[in-house]
């Protein structure tokens, strides 16, 4: 029977829609409805908008907005969507040139009233999803409005369809309205609203805010593989010394383009603020520090020399012809704390030095793996200074290079690599989209993988290998020298476990297998490290043993061509980048979830590459590795990376393995991967700071150890005037 167009449609589909279109839509609406045009899609357009009604599937309308989107020139633009579940079909208008649509033209938000909204008074992202309803009672409606800013468009709807889905609602229209910005902090631009044909409870309204603001996520941030890890060190912390040292050397170049402005540097200090004040002495941080202030990198073994804080104030620090006096390390206090308490990573550190000009104060952060940012130059930098490219200093001010400004004194990059690009956008935003990416566009993982190393940085594909092998050889040498050398750690709680697991494991052959050899590996690695050996920061240098040491245990028990295993890592690392553009490695900001069992996390998903090429069943192992280790606290004794880190390593080892062996037989994870790693991020937000690194409590805190942290106490306390 055929049905009228004011039966079919909600009110507010006349007080939106041109009326000359309403005809039009009743045609075609009906045509849906015949059985024999069920699967068929009808569409019509015109120069300034199009429109295509099709039957009540959600995938089906995903994918044709994606299309009709992406073919949309015009910067502004808007569409809109009447769903009818009951009569299964949906209607969809596009509008491009909004202003020869004078009834849709989309009154364009202020570019301050935006910045107010999602931005600080420093001009920092403060939030990106802003979420508003209202209630209509009378005709029993909810209305939702929310406004965001840098998502991806099929983030965008992705997330807005399965919302609602999981939230068991019923729409009868949605408008989504977007502005492509060329502002460098406001890059895209989204109003969308929501009519819901029931009133919502108050519960469930502030449930649907708290998932719009949960998943509606940022672009990606283009980072590269080989930022997860650190090229090599011999330093026991990843966070608090190798780290470190890419900081210094930052430090160090912008001193020197300071000098080329005619400074004269005359002393320099340094203050340590939060986690990073706590736990620094046992990694050797101020030996590091004082190291790569004279231009050492982190693998040099000359800075394992003996080492003493009064010592260390006696020396000069050299800058091309000038030298300035150490003023050593400076007591932190209560107001350093509330001026960085915004800012959500916990290792900072402050860089004082006198010119004769002025007074400077450098300030970084450090970000996740070997990865760090200097946001502040005597006042917040526009944008952070990250070591990649090279940048110059105009007066006091910090811009990027181009020809224009290329005569003034440059602050030299410290990375080997050539980055053409650290705007990047990826193709895809979360792990759900990456799968769907790879199937839609047919194309295999590692030359995803290497396709987008090779628009990062200037380096072919044999590069990109030939770096990968000479990691690998790093880490294979370490766990030799972890078997072979049973000398204990500085304070004797470590050093011969693996050379004692080794013999035990050779001689009862029920343990020779691939659990055992990569229990016995993983704690030979992280030995070395407790002994400031040279390993390989995997993601970090407290889960150093994982990650390599499954897969030399793997290739040991089955012949694996050497690319392939070169490959698996690059997939480990791949996975990592992704999943730590929204959560944290560093201890001090997620607890021990963020480094051992983000190793583990990886190590998993390389064993599946190893075993099939299906990337679902590698996401599967990540995510299952992921989800079964959700709240491990971070306890370290004396805040020392061994207790409990060096056997965390061997049992998460097993662990990978264990969630490799599901994945591959099929085993799925009924919470989806990026919801999983969104509870993971939420959890180490929550988790209390006595579990972060800073050993507050757990076995910290236990009797037999806290003579070591007396004498702790006493060392510290030297390295500060």
């Amino acid at each position: 029977m055929y049905k009228k167009i004011k039966n079919l449609m909600p009110e507010i589909y006349f007080k939106t829609m041109n009326k000359e279109d309403f005809n039009d839509h009743e045609i075609y609406i009906n045509k849906v409805l015949e059985t024999e045009n069920h699967n068929k899609t009808f569409n019509q357009k015109s120069d300034t908008k199009e429109y295509f009604i099709c039957n009540y599937n959600l995938k089906k309308l995903k994918n044709k907005i994606l299309k009709v989107v992406s073919d949309i020139k015009s910067d502004i633009f808007l569409y809109r969507i009447f769903p009818n579940k009951e009569n299964n079909f949906i209607l969809s208008c596009f509008y491009e040139d909004l202003d020869k649509n004078n009834k849709d033209k989309f009154n364009i938000p202020e570019n301050n009233n935006l910045k107010k909204l999602f931005l600080d008074r420093r001009w920092r992202l403060k939030q990106h999803v802003d979420v508003d309803y209202a209630v209509d009672k009378d005709n029993q409606k909810t209305a939702i409005k929310i406004k965001c800013i840098n998502v991806a468009h099929n983030t965008l709807i992705s997330n807005l369809f399965e919302t609602l889905e999981r939230h068991k609602l019923t729409s009868e229209f949605i408008e989504v309205r977007q502005i492509k910005k060329s502002d460098k902090k406001i890059k895209s631009y989204y109003e969308i609203f929501i009519k819901i044909d029931s009133i919502l409870s108050h519960k469930e309204i502030l449930s649907m805010k708290d998932d719009f603001v949960r998943y509606l996520q940022l672009y990606i941030k283009s980072m590269s593989i080989f930022d997860m890890v650190w090229p090599a060190m011999v330093w026991p912390s990843s966070s608090h010394t190798a780290w470190a040292n890419r900081i210094w050397q930052i430090a160090r170049s912008i001193i020197l383009a300071m000098i080329e402005n005619w400074e004269t540097i005359q002393d320099v200090e340094i203050k340590l603020i939060w986690s990073f004040r706590d736990t620094w002495i046992w990694h050797k941080t101020p030996l590091a520090l004082w190291w790569w202030l004279c231009g050492f990198n982190a693998d040099n073994p000359k800075m394992l020399i003996a080492w003493d804080p009064e010592n260390l104030k006696e020396k000069w620090i050299k800058f091309w012809t000038q030298t300035a006096k150490f003023l050593g390390y400076k007591k932190w206090t209560a107001e350093d704390d509330l001026r960085y308490s915004n800012q959500k990573e916990a290792n900072i550190a402050e860089i004082i030095f006198n010119t004769n000009h002025k007074k400077h104060v450098i300030t970084w952060f450090s970000i996740w793996a070997g990865n760090v940012e200097i946001r502040v130059i005597d006042k917040w930098l526009d944008f952070p200074i990250t070591g990649k490219i090279d940048l110059v200093l105009n007066h006091w001010n910090v811009e990027k290079l181009d020809e224009e400004n290329s005569n003034l004194p440059k602050i030299k990059k410290i990375y080997e690599e050539n980055f053409v690009s650290d705007t990047l956008m990826m193709p895809f935003q979360t792990f759900e989209e990456l799968i769907e990416y790879t199937k839609k566009e047919k194309i295999w993982i590692i030359d995803l993988i290497l396709e987008i190393e090779e628009k990062l940085q200037k380096a072919d594909k044999k590069k990109i290998y030939e770096k990968m092998s000479n990691y690998r050889n790093i880490m294979q040498k370490s766990v030799d020298d972890g078997i072979r050398n049973n000398k204990l750690s500085m304070m004797k709680l470590s050093g011969k476990d693996s050379s004692t697991i080794n013999k035990y494991r050779k001689r009862h052959k029920t343990f020779d297998n691939i659990y055992g050899k990569a229990v016995t590996y993983a704690v030979a690695v992280n030995e070395v490290n407790a002994k400031s050996g040279t390993i390989i920061a995997c993601p970090t240098a407290g889960s150093c043993g994982i990650l390599p040491w499954v897969l030399k245990a793997y290739a040991e028990l089955k012949k694996t061509k050497e690319n392939k295993i070169l490959e698996s890592l690059m997939i480990a690392w791949f996975f990592g980048m992704i999943l730590f553009d929204d959560v944290s490695t560093a201890w001090a900001d997620y607890g021990c979830q963020a480094e051992v069992w983000a190793a583990a996390w990886m190590a998993a998903s390389a064993l599946v590459y190893l075993e099939w090429w299906d990337i679902e069943q590698m996401v599967e192992g990540f995510i299952i590795a992921i989800k079964n280790c959700l709240g491990l606290v971070c306890d370290p004794v004396a805040w020392l990376v061994e207790i409990p880190c060096i056997k965390r390593n061997w049992l998460y080892s097993s662990h990978a393995i264990s969630a490799a062996l599901m994945a591959l037989s099929g085993v799925k994870s009924f919470i989806s991967p990026d919801e999983v790693v969104l509870a993971m991020r939420e959890i180490g937000a929550r988790l209390n700071a006595d579990y972060k690194e800073t050993s507050r409590a757990g076995l910290a805190k236990t009797r037999d150890w806290k003579w070591i942290e007396k004498e702790f106490k006493e060392k510290s306390n030297k390295f500060f005037k």
